[in-house]
């Protein structure tokens, strides 16, 4: 009888210990969701936006409205962080909430990508890669 007290009791124990091991792993693997400005006008604008997101390790939704210029994200926080997404979209010659592509970037965009940039944008945000 003192045996099978024994098993029950680690049992409990260990059953225990997975249920917070799994809590804090699901916790530590959190996913944001967050919707964001991203400036472009076409279908080619789409498929380099979504690339430049999806690019980003930890980044599990990419999907950008042209109508609304607004890209819905979901990513792993504990992979990346959102201006890194925003960076990767930048660099790739598109401007976002936060960060500016480059003027050189912007210059070689296909000639029906050339979207109007937005002055707000311009004058409050830096260039991906400045610090």
């Amino acid at each position: 009888m003192n045996k099978s007290l024994s098993v029950i009791f680690v049992s409990v124990l260990m059953g225990g210990l997975f249920f917070f091991t799994d809590n804090a792993t699901a916790q530590s693997n959190k996913v944001e969701k967050v919707e964001i400005t991203v400036l472009g006008i076409c279908g080619m604008c789409k498929d380099r936006i979504e690339r430049a997101a999806y690019s980003v390790r930890g980044v599990r939704r990419a999907d950008w409205d042209a109508k609304e210029q607004k890209l819905i994200l979901a990513y792993r926080s504990d992979k990346t962080e959102l201006t890194t997404i925003e960076r990767a979209i930048a660099k790739e010659g598109h401007d976002t909430e936060n960060f500016l592509t480059d003027e050189e970037t912007y210059a070689h965009l296909h000639g029906c990508c050339i979207y109007k940039r937005d002055p707000e944008l311009l004058e409050k945000n830096k260039v991906w890669n400045q610090q």
